[in-house]
């Protein structure tokens, strides 16, 4: 999807980068507070392979302690200790590495958990569920689905990390980014269907990113709803849906279209010369040959140059001496 930074105002940035996040949509019970335990060899944590926020959010860390930290967590405490700066949060990293010996980092921090199991009372219209069956065996089967209520929030310097494709207008999410800084990571899956951003119910691609963007410039948060597999056939269905590809035309230079239009220009005014012979080599008169000559016992073929053909285009000719086939 795009990666066009959002334009969102000084205040919001501010807001985020501080922790801040409206509380009608952030509720307490969306809030857990964990603590992290790592195991650490002598010389770390590197104090300068952490960056965070003036609000304490996690921005970066070393790549070993991705899982079990996600970007942006609030750090809190350091093996115990308050933390509340980031040279607090310095001073303890140095100290620890200072000793040389190997030790266990207890991180505590807190996250956003933002995933809510809906029953089907609470999903839009343009759920599978509350389609009718349909007899056609390759239509989207109406059983066999979960729905959860998604917030994704566009933290500081985070990327969207999911692309998605339209099938039989339902928008699907095609691939994943799960690096650090993903907004998505943890929350979509490989073959879950978007059914509804904020307001908006969602039928294509184009709907789907509109959405996201203008959701994400508004407030820095998005409600999805998702319809997620969680049966056989309902599974297959999907799966043969991510493997389908549509037949994109080439692109053709302007430089090459002119060329075509000037020659046809030129077709319809002189008319079309004879295609070439298939023949080639030395020009010589075969009209009076055969394929292949029988001389004293010998078999002489006489080669017929052709261009490189893929044998697979080749179609079967039907035998026209068989009364069947007239």
């Amino acid at each position: 999807m795009s990666a066009e930074p959002l334009n969102m105002s000084a205040e919001k940035r501010r807001a985020f980068r501080a922790g801040r996040f409206p509380e009608d949509i952030i509720t307490k019970d969306m809030i857990r507070e964990m603590t992290c335990s790592i195991d650490c060899p002598p010389g770390t944590p590197n104090p300068k392979e952490f960056k965070v926020t003036e609000g304490m959010l996690l921005t970066k860390v070393p790549a070993d302690m991705t899982p079990p930290l996600e970007y942006c967590d609030h750090l809190l405490k350091i093996n115990g200790t308050s933390v509340t700066t980031k040279k607090e949060m310095q001073e303890a990293f140095f100290k620890l590495a200072k000793t040389n010996k190997p030790h266990y980092l207890s991180l505590t921090v807190r996250r956003i958990i933002s995933v809510e199991r809906i029953d089907a009372r609470s999903v839009p219209s343009n759920a599978s569920i509350k389609k009718p069956p349909s007899k056609d065996k390759y239509a989207k089967p109406t059983k066999g689905y979960l729905y959860y209520k998604v917030v994704l929030i566009y933290f500081p310097r985070s990327k969207l990390g999911i692309n998605v494709k339209s099938y039989g207008n339902v928008v699907y999410v095609e691939s994943t980014d799960c690096s650090w800084g993903s907004t998505t990571r943890r929350f979509l899956y490989l073959g879950d269907a978007i059914l509804k951003i904020d307001d908006t119910e969602i039928l294509d691609v184009q709907t789907t990113q509109s959405a996201i963007r203008s959701g994400f410039q508004k407030n820095g948060i998005i409600t999805m709803i998702i319809e997620r597999a969680s049966e056989q056939v309902s599974n297959k269905f999907v799966r043969s849906v991510l493997s389908f590809n549509k037949i994109r035309d080439p692109f053709v230079p302007v430089d090459v279209v002119k060329s075509c239009a000037d020659q046809l220009a030129h077709y319809e005014k002189h008319g079309f010369v004879e295609p070439a012979p298939i023949f080639k080599g030395p020009t010589k008169d075969y009209s009076s040959a055969k394929r292949v000559t029988v001389a004293q016992n010998l078999v002489v073929n006489k080669k017929i140059a052709s261009e490189v053909f893929n044998p697979d285009s080749l179609s079967a000719v039907p035998d026209w001496n068989d009364p069947k086939n007239r």
